[in-house]
C-alpha cells in the first residue's frame, strides 16, 4: 500500500521570503514523502522583485499567485488573509510554512488559524524591541501562533522562552539565508555585474533604504538620502532601488538627492550578492542584509537604533547608527573600512539548515 504524502502549504510574497525558500525547495527534492502547495501573494510581484529569484534559484512555481493589490498595508494585509483562507479551508494539509516578518508572513499565520492549520515558522524569535516597526509586530504575532518554531540564533531561543513559548516548540536550525550564500556561492562569485557597472572591487559601497519607518518620516528619509551623498564623496555609493523607496521619493520631491548617487533597478539574488561581496562595506535599514554581510565579513552600518539580530553586533561588523541622532558621515565611513572582526563562525549558519528543518518535520 502506497504511504500518504504529508501535505504542507508553503505562504511566500516578498523578496526577503524568496531567498530563504530556495534552500527548503532544494532539500524538498530528497523528501519524496512530503508534498508543497506553494501560495504567492503577490506582495513583491515585478520582475526584479520576484519572478527572477525563481528563475535564478530553482524555486518552483507557485500553484497560486494572489497578485493581491491595494493602497495600504493594511488593505493588502486583509485581501491576503481572506484569500489564503479560502485556499487553506479547501485542502487537507497537515501544516502552514512561513519565513521571517514580512506582511505576508503574518497574513499566512493568521489565515492558518482561522483555517484550523498548525503554523510553522522558520527565522522564529527575533526581537528588536521596538514597536515601531511593522516587522517587531508582525513577528511576535506569528510566533505566539506557531506550533514549531525555527530559530537562527541564540538569542531568538531566548526571546522566546522568556515570552512563555514551551521549549519543545522551538527548534536552533541555523541562518537559512547563509544556507542560500553556501549553495549559490559560486553561481553569485561569476557574475558580472561589477563589469556592467563599471565598478572596481573595494572601490564603493553599497546601500540599500527600504523600511517603513525610515521612508514614512520625510526629516529621517531626507537626513538618510543626504548622508549617502556625503558618503559619495568620499567613496561611491550605489543604491539599488527598492520600488517603496523610490515611490517615496517622488512623492516627497526628494530625487535631486539621487542625481550624484549610482542608481540601479532592484537586482537579483546572483547579482545583488556579488555587488555586497565586492563592495567596501554596506550601508542599510535591513535585517537580512546584517546577517549576509557578517557571514561574509563586510561591514555594515545599519541605520537603526536597535536591531533583532545582535549577534551581527557581537561579531563586530554590524554597527548601529541612529538617524535620530546627528550623524557624522566620517564616523559611518570609519566603521566601513574596517576589516579587523571575524567572518562567519555563527553556530550552524552554514549549508545543512534546510537539512535540520526537514528532520524536524
Amino acid at each position: 500500500m502506497e504511504n500518504k504524502k504529508r501535505k504542507f502549504v508553503v505562504i511566500m510574497g516578498a523578496r526577503p521570503n524568496f531567498v530563504k525558500a530556495a534552500p527548503f525547495f532544494k532539500e524538498a527534492k530528497k523528501h519524496p514523502e512530503f508534498e508543497f502547495t506553494i501560495i504567492h501573494t503577490g506582495q513583491h510581484f515585478d520582475q526584479n522583485m520576484s519572478k527572477i529569484f525563481f528563475e535564478e534559484m530553482a524555486i518552483p512555481k507557485p500553484d497560486f499567485n494572489l497578485d493581491i493589490q491595494g493602497k495600504f498595508h493594511t488593505e493588502k494585509i486583509g485581501k491576503m488573509f481572506t484569500a489564503l483562507t479560502e485556499i487553506l479551508s479547501k485542502g487537507d494539509y497537515e501544516g502552514v510554512i512561513v519565513f521571517g516578518d514580512v506582511n505576508s508572513t503574518l497574513a499566512g499565520a493568521v489565515a492558518s488559524m482561522k483555517s484550523g492549520q498548525k503554523l510553522i515558522h522558520i527565522e522564529a524569535g527575533l526581537r528588536s524591541h521596538d514597536r515601531r516597526m511593522p516587522e517587531e509586530i508582525n513577528r511576535a504575532i506569528v510566533d505566539h501562533l506557531s506550533e514549531s518554531l525555527f530559530t537562527t540564533e541564540p538569542s531568538a531561543n531566548e526571546n522566546l522562552e522568556r515570552e512563555g513559548v514551551p521549549k519543545n516548540k522551538i527548534h536552533y536550525v541555523g541562518n537559512i539565508m547563509i544556507n542560500s550564500i553556501e549553495i549559490f556561492r559560486d553561481q553569485f562569485n561569476k557574475s558580472d555585474i561589477l563589469k556592467t557597472l563599471n565598478l572596481q572591487s573595494k572601490k564603493y559601497v553599497v546601500a540599500t533604504i527600504h523600511r517603513q519607518e525610515n521612508t514614512d518620516n520625510p526629516m529621517l528619509f531626507k537626513k538618510i538620502l543626504m548622508l549617502l551623498n556625503e558618503v559619495n564623496g568620499d567613496i561611491p555609493v550605489v543604491l539599488p532601488i527598492h520600488p517603496g523607496t523610490k515611490h517615496k521619493i517622488e512623492d516627497l520631491k526628494l530625487g535631486f538627492l539621487l542625481d550624484n548617487l549610482n542608481i540601479v533597478e532592484p537586482l537579483g539574488y546572483f547579482d545583488f550578492m556579488k555587488l555586497m561581496s565586492e563592495s567596501q562595506g554596506v550601508i542599510t535599514d535591513s535585517g537580512g542584509i546584517q546577517e549576509e554581510t557578517t557571514h561574509l565579513g563586510i561591514s555594515c552600518a545599519t541605520l537603526r537604533d536597535n536591531t533583532e539580530r545582535p549577534i551581527t553586533l557581537e561579531k563586530g561588523s554590524n554597527k548601529l547608527f541612529s538617524i535620530d541622532d546627528y550623524l557624522e558621515n566620517k564616523d559611518v565611513i570609519k566603521h566601513l573600512q574596517r576589516d579587523d572582526f571575524e567572518s562567519g563562525h555563527i553556530p550552524l549558519w552554514d549549508d545543512k539548515v534546510a537539512e535540520r528543518i526537514f528532520k524536524h518535520l
